[in-house]
């Protein structure tokens, strides 16, 4: 009888104290990490090259004569100036297909685009739309490995103070994370100068650097919100993304006139 009692105020204590502290999942393990965790591989390095004559520069009208001195001297009279220019951003997997979105302005004008995988592998990318107005481009890949659909938010579900997790490359560091909220819907983005330049943007206080151009954001959910974009000049935690609406529209306005065989519409160009 001792015995049966013994047995049953162990359990009791059992249960009143729960599992051992090794057995309870870490506070760490959070729902942030549990994104970049799942998520984080669908983000890849955008490196992109292009050949620029220097002769096309506007600095080369008021000193192109004393760089042809320079070239001729070193180079010979038949050096034209070519020059390969190398650039790097981010992007998003998109499908199992190794479609993958970024901005345009990430791969304007390359001649060359290369796509470095979370794992380090690299491929040759092609450029297969270009949305100059919405900042928008379509790159795709063969895998090398199995890819996973990355899931996209309608934009109108979005929740302004939401957590949201940027991932992408600035600085050429490749799979940064950065977390904030969603600081404001439809905010538009241009400057005195030259007017609205994009609107319908979401405005994020999560950190976004050069070379972050591209790079995922990405709800608890896992979620794709938006490609981010760009940070405000002059300020501190205002930048901006491109909503998933935006992408959603892009990739199936692509399928269908891929299907029918139709020409490109105006400021969108499908290769």
């Amino acid at each position: 009888m001792k015995n049966a009692y013994l047995c049953f105020l162990s359990l009791c204590v059992a249960l009143s104290f729960g599992a051992p502290a090794s057995e309870a999942s870490s506070k760490r393990d959070s729902a942030v990490v549990d994104v970049v965790r799942d998520w984080g591989p669908n983000v890849v390095n955008i490196g992109t090259e292009k050949v620029v004559l220097l002769r096309q520069q506007p600095s080369w009208r008021g000193y192109g004569h004393e760089y042809d001195a320079v070239f001729q001297n070193f180079f010979g009279p038949q050096m034209v100036s070519p020059v390969k220019v190398k650039s790097i951003g981010s992007g998003v997997i998109l499908d199992s297909t190794g479609l993958i979105v970024t901005n345009a302005h990430v791969v304007n004008m390359a001649n060359k685009v290369y796509v470095t995988l979370s794992d380090g592998v690299s491929v040759e990318g092609t450029i297969i739309v270009v949305d100059q107005p919405d900042d928008l481009a379509l790159v795709k890949i063969n895998p090398p490995h199995p890819m996973k659909d990355m899931k996209m938010i309608d934009a109108k579900d979005v929740l302004v103070g939401e957590t949201v997790i940027a991932i992408g490359n600035p600085l050429g560091l490749e799979n940064s994370v950065s977390a904030g909220v969603v600081s404001g819907k439809k905010r538009i983005f241009g400057n005195p100068q030259q007017g609205v330049i994009m609107n319908d943007l979401l405005q994020t206080d999560a950190a976004i650097n050069a070379g972050n151009s591209g790079g995922a954001l990405l709800n608890l959910d896992g979620e794709l919100v938006g490609v981010n974009l760009a940070v405000a000049q002059n300020a501190v935690n205002i930048g901006f993304a491109v909503p998933s609406d935006k992408i959603k529209a892009l990739v199936e306005q692509y399928h269908v006139r891929q299907q029918e065989k139709q020409p490109p519409v105006v400021g969108i160009s499908i290769r």
